[in-house]
């Protein structure tokens, strides 16, 4: 298969009107509809009426908690939904959506009507979900007395784990990727006063691990990511370490040497890798490029560029494949910002031509790979850009699917029994 024969047969409208979630779902049949609306409303947001918070706030399901990466801290303290269940089971993680910008946007809106829990676009009914179920140790603390909801986040099938929560990228002369909002909602968290950990204790991560894995038959992995530190010698040292300490700790909670654990994390040598692996139980390895192209990965990611270099940032992946195994190790760009505006491509068409060589190259040395949906939110130096059409996303899952298909890869860690962010990962789930 050419690079550009996917991109050719998916190929968008001439007259570049965007079509909406039903008229795509009817262009694209192979793309469940159940998909296509998990990446509308990761796009356009949702806003929630008081039905539905009165809903949310029931003791069945779980609120935005100040365990995970991103969140502004009134959507913490007011318990906002972290995310949705849709009827066929898809999950829809929330956790990047800015819902303070959803609320000023056309966004969906989240309601409850005559005991159900339904979605509408424009006034018109959509569908009907649910919000995330609460787990049994949301409310528990550890023998420290931190509440453990602030040491593991949960989605309805992973426990996830976020420390550091300090990017050292954001230090200085604006290194930070230019989509992040990380240490903007960890500065807002902190100042009022959430409960926001920011690098977690090892033995509290034991003890909350510990209690979760007590809900028997609920959890099928274990996640672990935090922002790049770049202190030590070699490089990163400081953020390996930390990982393995980590890691080493949830590990006490298994019998076996190796158990379902995914690092995101930055790119690390391939020496820093064999220590997570030869000294932990991790099985999955992830080091997100977020964007493909040369010129735009410099000018989008600035501290990976200076730090790692995207050459560096792409042979970590290729070595990783060689300690973690096919199907263990994957990456992921996040779908739009390639077209970000002064320097980005300006037509859809040449901005999937670049994801799809992308998705090529990578298969072809057996790493994974995948995207996010981008939301400019708030406090991000892309902040005011606009987000390319719903189509495009559906393009680019179709084509990623055709170049997996291609070269029969997996991406174990992060498809939908593991993580279900990824719309283009739940394609795979069987019917």
């Amino acid at each position: 298969m050419k690079q550009g024969s996917i991109l050719r047969e998916v190929r968008a409208p001439a007259n570049g009107s965007e079509l909406g979630l039903d008229a795509l779902a009817q262009k694209y049949p192979g793309v469940p509809r159940f998909l296509i609306l998990k990446m509308d409303l990761q796009r356009r947001g949702v806003r929630y009426t008081e039905r539905a918070l009165e809903v949310a706030h029931g003791e069945a399901y779980q609120g935005r908690a100040a365990s995970f990466l991103y969140g502004r801290a009134y959507e913490i303290e007011k318990e906002l939904p972290e995310g949705l269940l849709l009827r066929d089971g898809t999950s829809v993680c929330l956790h990047r959506v800015d819902i303070a910008l959803a609320e000023e946007n056309d966004s969906y809106v989240i309601d409850a009507v005559d005991g159900k829990t339904m979605i509408f676009d424009r006034g018109e009914f959509v569908d009907e979900c649910e919000f995330w179920p609460k787990p049994d140790y949301y409310g528990k603390k550890t023998s420290r007395g931190i509440p453990m909801e602030s040491i593991v986040n949960a989605r309805p099938q992973r426990l996830s784990l976020c420390s550091p929560s300090h990017c050292f990228f954001f230090d200085g002369h604006q290194g930070q990727c230019k989509f992040c909002s990380f240490v903007p909602d960890l500065r807002d968290q902190v100042k009022a006063k959430v409960g926001r950990v920011a690098r977690l204790n090892p033995e509290d991560v034991y003890e909350t691990v510990a209690e979760a894995l007590k809900e028997g038959g609920r959890w099928t992995s274990i996640c672990l990511s935090g922002g790049s530190d770049y202190r030590g010698n070699p490089a990163f040292q400081s953020e390996v370490n930390h990982y393995i300490d980590l890691i080493k700790a949830i590990g006490r909670n298994f019998r076996a040497g190796r158990f379902p654990i995914q690092l995101v994390s930055t790119a690390f040598s391939k020496e820093q890798l064999r220590r997570l692996y030869g000294e932990t139980g991790l099985v999955g390895y992830t080091a997100d490029i977020e964007v493909w192209d040369a010129k735009l990965f410099e000018w989008i990611c600035p501290g990976k560029s200076k730090w790692v270099g995207r050459n560096g940032w792409i042979e970590s992946l290729i070595d990783a494949v060689d300690i973690f195994g096919k199907g263990n190790v994957d990456t992921n760009i996040v779908a739009g910002i390639e077209m970000a505006e002064p320097y980005g491509f300006k037509t859809e068409d040449e901005a999937l031509e670049s994801n799809f060589e992308a998705a090529e190259f990578f298969a072809r040395h057996g790493v994974g790979f995948i995207f996010t949906v981008w939301t400019p939110r708030q406090e991000t130096l892309l902040q005011d850009q606009k987000q390319p059409s719903l189509e495009y996303h559906v393009r680019l899952l179709k084509g990623f699917h055709e170049i997996w298909k291609k070269y029969d890869l997996t991406m174990d860690c992060d498809d939908y029994r593991h993580c279900g962010n990824h719309a283009v990962t739940d394609i795979i789930r069987p019917d």
